[in-house]
């Protein structure tokens, strides 16, 4: 495996892949809530940040959520305690990526998730900062 690091970078609402063929970005949607600060309570709509692991990766392709196929192809379910459930996913909705719309993902569009999904493993790095 060549990639080394992933780096969420909220205020400019990319994920980075950094490995040693360079740098690849792509267009990401953060946590809902509009003071865009780090995860303080469960249900507030916030991002945390920090640095994690990729925990596993799992199909999400038909995992429902208000009875829409929302999570995309893959969850990367980080470990990012003490908050669970928070994961790098798809969207059904890729006209909101770049803007605060998620529970506290990370969402990116289905293809640049396969992407992403090609080139980490469980135990990837993952840097979530401001």
């Amino acid at each position: 495996m060549r990639t080394r690091l992933v780096i969420v970078r909220k205020s400019r609402f990319v994920v980075e892949l950094l490995s040693e063929d360079g740098l690849e970005r792509f267009d990401a949607a953060i946590g809902a809530n509009p003071d865009g600060r780090d995860k303080a309570a469960e249900g507030d709509c916030r991002t945390p940040e920090g640095v994690f692991a990729v925990s596993s990766i799992e199909d999400s392709s038909e995992w429902e959520h208000e009875g829409r196929e929302a999570y995309g192809p893959h969850f990367l379910r980080l470990s990012c305690p003490p908050w669970q459930g928070i994961g790098i996913h798809g969207t059904d909705e890729p006209a909101l990526l770049g803007t605060r719309s998620s529970l506290g993902c990370v969402r990116m569009r289905n293809d640049d998730l396969e992407k992403l999904v090609g080139s980490v493993e469980v135990g990837t790095l993952v840097i979530i900062a401001p």
